[in-house]
C-alpha cells in the first residue's frame, strides 16, 4: 500500500495536482515533441479541467533553465524566440494555483535530425610527467598503446600545443544558492587561464541541463554565459554528464569535460549505469569537482571519481569555495598538458565490450596517465 507521501511523490511527476476537491492537469498545447525550435514561437498551456483555470494566480514559462516569461492573468501563454542556433530545447511550465499547490508540466523539443556512426579510431588523451612536471615535446613515435595485451599501430597524434575543446558543467540546483557566486568567479578564473583559440561550452544543470553558450572563444561573452546562472532546482547529475559528453566535439583533437556538482543525483531520467556507459565510450578526459555533499556523501564521491577515472582524468573534493580556484588552476594546466593519441583497433567488433588500454612512453622513466579502456558502443553520435 503506497504511503500519502509516495502518492504525493507521483501525482508530481505526472503533473497532477489535487485542489479544492478536484482533481487538475495540466499539459503544454505548444512547443510539442515534435516541434523542431525556429524563430518566434508561442508557448501556450492547457489546464484541465477548465473551471480549474479560475484557480490559476501564477505561470511561469522557462526555456533551459532560463525564465522567458512569468504571468499573473491569461492568456496564459507567451513568445519566445531562440535566435539564429537550431537545437533541441526544454520547456518548463510552472503554474501556481490559488490555494499555493504548484502544478508543473515539461516538454523536451526536437533536435535537427542527426545521425550515428561507427567509431573507427580510438582517441587516448595522455598525461605525460616526470619528478611532478609534465614532459612537453613527446612525438607520435615516442609512444606505445596495449589494447587487451596486443600492440596498436598509433596513426596519429595531437601535441600540447593544439587547441582545447573544453566542456563545463556547473551544478546550479537550489542547494547552490549561497556559494553560487564564489563558484561563478572560480569558473570565471578558469576560462580566463585558458588560452586564445581554445573555445568553451558551458552547461547549466538542476532540474534539467541547459546550454549557456557553446564552443565561445571570447572571454568577455564567457562570462556573460556565467553571470546569467541562477540556483533553482533539484540535482540531475546522469542527465548532464550526458548532455556534456554529447556536447563535446568528435573531431579529433584536445578536449576536456569538468563537472561540478555539489549534491546527489535526485532527478535524472539517464539511469545511473547508461551514464556510466557513455562515460566509458566517451573519448574526452573527464575531471570532477564534488562539494559540500559532492565531497562528503560516500556514493556520490564514489561515483564522481568513477567518473573521472574511467576517462585518465581525476576527482577533486574541495571542502571550501576559496579551495575551487585551485583545483580549477590544475585541471587547466593539465588540459593545457595532454596529449591526444589516435589509433584503429585491431578488435573489429562493435559489441558493447569492456577494452583494457595500456599506453607507456618507450624510453624514459615517465610516469603515464590515461584511461585504463574503453567500452565499445555499438554507434557513437555524430560530430556536432
Amino acid at each position: 500500500m503506497r504511503t500519502p507521501a509516495a502518492v504525493a511523490a507521483i501525482t508530481c511527476a505526472l503533473g497532477i495536482v489535487a485542489s479544492g476537491g478536484q482533481t487538475a492537469t495540466m499539459r503544454i498545447l505548444s512547443p510539442t515533441t515534435d516541434t523542431v525550435w525556429t524563430g518566434a514561437t508561442r508557448m501556450e498551456v492547457a489546464i484541465d479541467p477548465p473551471s480549474a483555470l479560475a484557480n490559476v494566480r501564477t505561470a511561469r514559462f522557462s526555456v533551459d533553465g532560463v525564465v522567458a516569461c512569468e504571468l499573473e492573468k491569461p492568456p496564459w501563454a507567451c513568445i519566445w524566440d531562440p535566435g539564429a542556433v537550431v537545437s533541441a530545447h526544454h520547456v518548463r511550465v510552472a503554474v501556481k494555483l490559488a490555494d499555493g499547490t504548484p502544478l508543473v508540466a515539461n516538454v523536451h523539443t526536437k533536435q535537427l535530425a542527426s545521425y550515428d556512426v561507427r567509431t573507427e579510431a580510438v582517441l587516448v588523451p595522455v598525461i605525460v610527467t616526470h619528478g611532478g612536471q609534465f614532459v612537453r615535446g613527446l612525438k607520435q613515435q615516442d609512444f606505445e598503446i596495449v589494447e587487451d595485451g596486443v600492440k596498436q599501430s598509433i596513426a596519429s597524434i595531437v601535441s600540447e600545443d593544439a587547441p582545447l575543446d573544453l566542456v563545463l558543467a556547473i551544478d546550479v540546483s537550489g542547494s547552490m544558492e549561497h556559494a553560487l557566486d564564489d563558484v561563478k568567479a572560480a569558473v570565471k578564473q578558469l576560462l580566463s587561464k585558458l588560452r586564445a583559440g581554445d573555445a568553451a561550452t558551458i552547461v547549466g544543470f538542476n532540474d534539467t541541463t541547459f546550454l549557456a553558450t557553446e564552443r565561445e572563444k571570447d572571454q568577455e561573452a564567457r562570462e556573460q554565459a556565467v553571470d546569467l546562472l541562477t540556483s533553482w532546482g533539484g540535482t540531475s547529475l546522469y542527465d548532464a554528464t550526458v548532455s556534456a559528453i554529447d556536447l563535446v566535439s568528435r573531431d579529433w583533437g584536445r578536449k576536456g569535460i569538468v563537472i561540478f556538482s555539489d549534491g546527489d543525483d535526485r532527478n535524472s531520467i539517464t539511469a545511473r549505469d547508461a551514464a556510466t556507459a557513455r562515460v566509458q565510450a566517451s573519448d574526452a578526459m573527464l575531471y570532477t569537482v564534488g562539494f559540500g555533499g559532492g565531497a562528503n556523501v560516500p556514493a556520490l564521491r564514489l561515483k564522481l571519481e568513477q567518473y573521472a577515472h574511467d576517462t585518465g582524468g581525476r576527482a577533486f573534493f574541495p571542502q571550501k569555495t576559496q579551495d575551487l580556484n585551485r583545483a580549477f588552476d590544475e585541471i587547466v594546466e593539465e588540459l593545457a598538458n595532454q596529449y591526444v593519441l589516435s589509433y584503429s583497433s585491431t578488435n573489429v567488433k562493435q559489441d558493447n565490450s569492456w577494452r583494457t588500454i595500456k599506453v607507456r612512453v618507450k624510453n624514459g622513466k615517465y610516469d603515464v596517465r590515461a584511461r585504463d579502456g574503453y567500452r565499445a558502443l555499438e554507434a557513437q553520435r555524430a560530430g556536432r
